[in-house]
């Protein structure tokens, strides 16, 4: 009896309905299509536009239901699933034979028309909801129905309505804008292939390149164990583009080795979370939020990258700074002998190949000016080549490298499914008049103070992203945020990459910090304990889009032949450091309670000057700050001495 009920799930699968094999082999066959068809539009535009973003957003939906077919355990929902896999492909053909026709008759849709664009909808909204819960959704069908209230509400509350044929057509059918939103266009354009060539080089074995290198460069220090993480996480996330999806790969292999060396489980589990992170600003392949500022903006990627480089470092440099305190807080940790660990050289040498081609590569094409698309298609085209180039015992297999082409298309159309969401909340925002009245909010409540302005819209991308999608919420900030900064002075470029950083750290932001969560998990530590302390390792990532528009000179913006460029580079960063030194309670020596009140006042005054270039708060805070230094190395000389002469 029990060989037959084996036998019969085999063949009929947990849901009652399709083999577990069957569901695999049809979500494999639908990514690997989707991958190829994106590959071949980079090379021959063998579609039309309309056509090749139906595709994209057809194939999203579908590979998000068949993700949930493979879970679920109801015979019910499995049908409905199915269902709505081949209405994907009903809206698909529909549209490919009538494109010419839709042009057309956008404003004068037909009923068929309209049947086929409320099926769009409905999938676009289920598939969200089953790839990213009920937030995002939630919102967009709140934005989409209030102008419909709006026009009856008093001002400012006032908005613009169409009557629903004309509000349907222009979301779905009418092929221009709603679900076919410049978001989608970037989610297609931008996001797709670098998301393939993530999956890609992981099958490269490319994380074991990652942990020799970091024991290579980092190993022999005290707090080796930790700054091997940062480089795993930071080296990852320049693959993954995604703080969760890094967590989920790295914590694995770095989390046993910090807590052995002495770190808490709450530390363990924090710098984890905070180097993860940062990859989504780490140049040059940064995360998709960055993909995503460069088609939404106009901004090319290559400036961008500019941008984020000196942030970058002065964020990993916090976070090396936060490791290195707290191992000489730690007893044990700072009596150990400096010893250089073993490291497999080997696979540094040829796991590394299939990583630093490609990633030097991609560094030359984006200064060069090639467009995202061709950069993405010979990066993994590079990959697969030099992936052969190294003794058989280091080559992936062909199973392996089909593997991580199905694994990229999933993430990739998991991307696709938000962004075509999101789409309908951005052109709700724009033909509904809610973008204006939202910009002339944030203003009236500002009462003109760019600050304050800035503080309203930083809590607002926090919000926006605690269904933890970075780029939804950099979108949905982006939308009518920029229009207010750019009215009050910020340069476009600079306001686009302000949103860009708390919509990127709101996946480590309490109260609902999902890259934090997951580390938490990981490490056995309570999660309230973790997501607080992965604020104070991540401070400079939430300070820094503060920093930027005030000191602009970090983004290199300004010009790198003056004084004052390269003073403010050098102030942001000892300010950034001065505030570890406060978060761990340690700089040469334990601080105490005076020293901590000076570095507070120092840190403080130098943010304030920031903001009104005031050189007398420039000359208090570094009075403050120095005078902390100076007692620091006194301390710390007569440690040593006391040391030696009980030795």
């Amino acid at each position: 009896m029990g060989i037959m009920e084996d036998s019969i799930k085999r063949t009929v699968g947990s849901n009652g309905l399709l083999s577990d094999r069957a569901v695999k082999i049809m979500l494999g066959v639908t990514s690997l299509t989707m991958v190829t068809i994106h590959l071949l539009y980079t090379q021959i535009f063998f579609l039309s536009r309309e056509v090749y973003l139906t595709c994209h957003m057809s194939f999203s939906f579908a590979i998000i239901f068949m993700l949930t077919i493979q879970k679920t355990k109801s015979k019910i929902h499995t049908i409905i699933l199915l269902a709505a896999v081949v209405l994907c492909a009903v809206f698909t053909v529909y549209i490919a034979m009538n494109v010419q026709m839709l042009r057309v008759r956008s404003w004068s849709s037909t009923n068929l028309d309209l049947v086929i664009g409320v099926t769009m909808l409905v999938l676009a909204f289920y598939a969200a909801y089953l790839g990213y819960g009920w937030f995002i959704p939630a919102l967009v069908l709140l934005v989409i129905i209030y102008p419909n209230f709006g026009r009856n509400m008093p001002q400012p509350f006032t908005t613009t309505a169409y009557p629903w044929r004309i509000t349907i057509a222009n979301l779905s059918i009418g092929l221009k804008t709603g679900l076919y939103d410049p978001t989608i266009a970037i989610s297609a354009d931008f996001v797709f292939l670098f998301s393939v060539f993530g999956g890609l080089l992981g099958t490269t074995g490319v994380q074991s390149f990652f942990y020799e290198f970091g024991k290579l460069l980092v190993g022999r220090f005290r707090s080796g164990n930790a700054q091997i993480t940062i480089i795993n996480t930071a080296l990852v996330g320049s693959v993954v583009g995604s703080g969760v999806a890094n967590v989920s790969i790295t914590g694995p292999y770095c989390l046993d080795g910090m807590k052995k060396a002495g770190y808490t489980d709450v530390q363990s589990a924090a710098i984890l979370s905070a180097g993860a992170n940062g990859g989504q600003i780490l140049p040059p392949v940064m995360g998709i939020i960055a993909f995503a500022m460069a088609g939404f903006s106009g901004v090319p990627y290559i400036q961008i990258c500019k941008m984020a480089l000196i942030p970058a470092l002065m964020y990993y440099g916090g976070l090396s700074l936060y490791c290195h305190l707290n191992a000489l807080k730690h007893p044990e940790m700072k009596k150990k002998r400096l010893t250089r660990p073993d490291v497999d050289m080997n696979i540094i040498k040829y796991r590394g190949l299939s990583f630093v081609v490609p990633f030097v590569m991609i560094i030359v094409l984006f200064a060069r000016g090639y467009s995202v698309m061709n950069v993405a298609f010979r990066s993994i085209v590079t990959v697969i080549i030099m992936s052969f180039l190294v003794p058989k015992a280091y080559r992936p297999k062909f199973k392996d490298l089909v593997t991580g082409f199905i694994n990229g298309g999933i993430s990739g159309a998991q991307v696709g499914c938000i962004c075509a969401v999101i789409g309908l909340l951005v052109a709700t925002f724009t033909s509904s008049g809610l973008g204006i009245k939202l910009t002339s909010g944030i203003e009236t409540w500002s009462g003109g103070s760019l600050f304050i302005a800035l503080l309203i819209l930083y809590v607002a991308s926090i919000i926006a992203g605690m269904a933890g999608v970075s780029v939804a919420a950099y979108f949905t900030a982006a939308a009518f945020a920029v229009p207010v900064l750019v009215k009050m002075g910020v340069p476009f470029a600079l306001a686009h990459f302000f949103i860009v950083y708390p919509a990127a750290f709101s996946t480590i932001t309490p109260p609902v910090a999902l890259v934090s969560l997951v580390a938490s998990r990981q490490a056995g530590s309570p999660y309230g304990l973790t997501a607080i302390e992965s604020c104070k390792v991540a401070a400079t990532g939430f300070l820094m889009p503060f920093m930027l528009i005030y000191a602009p000179s970090v983004a290199l913006l300004t010009s790198l032949t003056t004084i004052w460029t390269w003073l403010d580079i050098i102030l942001v960063g000892l300010m950034f450091m001065y505030l570890q030194f406060i978060w761990c309670n340690y700089m040469l020596t334990p601080t105490n309670i005076l020293e901590k009140l000076l570095l507070i006042t120092g840190s403080v005054t130098l943010i304030l000057f920031f903001g009104q270039r005031n050189l007398i708060l420039l000359l208090a805070g570094v009075v403050a700050l120095t005078a902390v230094t100076v007692t620091q190395i006194i301390k710390f000389f007569q440690k040593r001495r006391r040391e030696l002469e009980r030795a």
